[in-house]
């Protein structure tokens, strides 16, 4: 990663702000350089003009653990009911009273998905398995419409969100400290219900242009007083920052998508989604004979082809730290356990045969 930019980096530690950003993008450690490949350096003193900064992560090789196009297929995603939205929404207003970042009521707000919930619950588990943890539990860390994937926010705030015009920067964190980033935007006032949490901020910052009739830059969430539900996940923020940063300032996305194709299990290996939707398409069909039905069908398939090649901005992500240490040992262990139950299922069939 490089910056050559100074208009986009927060007020602050700018140098520490460029190490954090390589961090939540590629989910591993690493130094600030000023070459490819190049030592670390004083992270606690300003930009150069129109200097150029790398991010040099602790890692060799780039060997694919996980391969974007299966996860897409395998990835089947219903959509969300009335039900789920509404449960998802009252239990954050449990804990968050009202929209967190600017105190609009509850009748003006939705409930924010951090990862967003069409990208599946696989999507979702994989981000908790291959993200680093830093002591975070992540135990109890897998609905993808619990409480530590969302946050109640005014309905504006929400689609800058899924936009990721915005994001939420979290300190603590393994990088910058609260004093790092800007302060605290004050709040004309705070709704009698609620705080802001002692030792940690969860900071709402613009990564364009800021709307401030959406909500203020640099202004800090605050929850329910004296709950003991558990606040956002550290570990789905951080990951979301980046995913924001690759989508807003990232550049360069064709050298990752351009590469060779790596060895994927069999094609047909598809959830049963795929299927359907032909199904469901012959029989929409008019009925102008099988020939023009069959050719409805293969161009649809192709549009949906050519949709899942394209990459976004999770894409990149899950590539980057999809080969970490971690994922990569994963990944070996599973290659493993196949091989040894293909070598027990042999050895089964050819004591049948004998």
């Amino acid at each position: 990663m490089s910056d050559s930019s100074t208009s986009t980096v927060p007020d602050g530690h700018p140098l520490k702000y460029l190490l954090f950003l390589g961090w939540c993008i590629l989910g591993v450690e690493g130094v600030l350089a000023l070459t490819q490949d190049g030592d670390g350096i004083d992270t606690d003193g300003d930009l150069d003009n129109q200097g150029t900064y790398h991010y040099v992560a602790d890692t060799a090789g780039l060997c694919h653990a996980v391969d974007l196009e299966v996860i897409k297929l395998r990835t089947s995603v219903p959509s969300e009911s009335t039900n789920m939205c509404d449960e998802f929404r009252e239990d954050l207003l449990k804990r968050d009273v009202c929209c967190v970042w600017t105190g609009a009521a509850k009748e003006y707000g939705v409930g924010l998905h951090i990862i967003p919930y069409k990208r599946g619950s696989e999507w979702f588990r994989l981000i908790v398995e291959n993200r680093p943890k830093y002591g975070e539990q992540v135990t109890g860390l897998d609905e993808i419409n619990g409480v530590r994937n969302g946050m109640f926010a005014n309905s504006l705030m929400h689609i800058s969100f899924n936009l990721r015009c915005v994001a939420i920067l979290k300190t603590p964190n393994h990088i910058l400290c609260v004093d790092d980033i800007p302060p605290r935007t004050v709040r004309s006032r705070l709704v009698d219900d609620v705080s802001y949490p002692t030792g940690s901020r969860y900071t709402l910052q613009w990564l364009e242009t800021p709307d401030e009739f959406i909500a203020p830059d640099n202004g800090d969430a605050a929850f329910k007083k004296h709950t003991r539900m558990p606040k956002p996940s550290d570990l789905l923020l951080h990951y979301n920052y980046g995913a924001a940063a690759v989508k807003r300032w990232g550049h360069g996305y064709e050298v990752l998508q351009n590469r060779a194709n790596p060895p994927r299990p069999p094609t047909n290996i598809h959830d049963r989604q795929i299927a359907i939707r032909k199904r469901d398409a012959a029989r929409a069909a008019p009925p102008a004979g099988p020939r023009k039905a069959t050719v409805r069908a293969g161009a649809g398939e192709s549009v949906e082809s050519d949709a899942q090649m394209r990459w976004d901005e999770d894409d990149v992500m899950l590539f980057c730290w999809g080969n970490t240490k971690a994922a990569k040992e994963r990944h070996a262990k599973k290659v493993n356990e196949n091989a040894r139950r293909m070598e027990q299922w042999s050895e089964g069939v050819s004591r049948v045969s004998v």
